[in-house]
């Protein structure tokens, strides 16, 4: 079984998507600290100015201690941040995109779900958005795992003890986190390491360059279905040896 084991963010890049459609079970971390500024409650898409690459869409949080986790965090839902962003998205795309209109309709049907949670609304949009895309996800929320875990030393170890509590013969993160890795820890547990990076294809934005790793909503904006499940599979995969040459 591979397993990948991932915060929540709110419509991610693909490489995200490439990651769930690659694995047998993905874990939802929602039980460690909240980062503002992060990907767990905004993401970019292209700027309505050609001379300014991109710009941000952001879910807002009710105010919170800096030591908060992620499955604490409540959205604001007193302000109309739906409006502002479905409105940011007409600036930015419906003179252009040629998928506009399936694309608004999506994202309209995904942002309807009414949660106060931001971890519960953003496990909403992911599985809302996998079916939307045909992809296959067995996932987890770690805060309601129930898995008794021991003191970790570093980061890396997370997903060790997560892994090694699941069974797991094969644990994949994306490639550029494998700093936080250490090999033999995996290998002492018969767990393959394993790193997936994304081949981030150009598409046309209609802006006389492109724009990589914005939102999948992006993705969605410029291109057909068809298209973007053919795409889910370019991404390669390396061994930590590998990476590190």
């Amino acid at each position: 079984m591979k397993v990948a084991i991932m915060q929540p963010y709110i419509f991610p890049y693909i490489g995200y998507f490439q990651l769930i459609n690659y694995v047998d079970k993905w874990v939802i971390f929602d039980d460690t600290q909240y980062i503002s500024k992060g990907w767990i409650n905004r993401n970019r898409m292209v700027h309505p100015d050609v001379k300014k690459e991109w710009q941000y869409f952001t879910v807002p949080v009710k105010k919170h201690s800096r030591e908060s986790k992620i499955n604490h965090i409540e959205i604001n839902n007193n302000v109309d941040w739906r409006g502002e962003f479905l409105r940011k998205l007409e600036g930015a795309y419906k003179k252009k995109a040629p998928y506009y209109r399936e694309t608004i309709s999506f994202v309209e049907e995904c942002i309807d779900f009414r949660a106060s949670s931001l971890s519960e609304w953003i496990e909403h949009t992911l599985k809302f958005t996998c079916d939307y895309l045909d992809i296959a996800f067995d996932y987890l929320v770690f805060s309601k795992m129930n898995i008794g875990l021991k003191e970790v030393d570093h980061a890396g170890q997370w997903a060790l003890e997560i892994a090694d509590a699941m069974g797991a013969a094969e644990y994949v993160n994306p490639a550029g986190g494998y700093t936080i890795f250490n090999e033999s820890e995996f290998q002492s547990r018969n767990i393959k390491l394993r790193f997936l990076k994304p081949q981030l294809n150009p598409y046309v934005q209609r802006r006389g360059y492109f724009v990589p790793g914005l939102s999948i909503v992006d993705v969605l904006m410029w291109n057909d279905k068809e298209y973007i499940v053919s795409i889910l599979d370019d991404y390669d995969v390396f061994s930590y040896q590998e990476l590190i040459g």
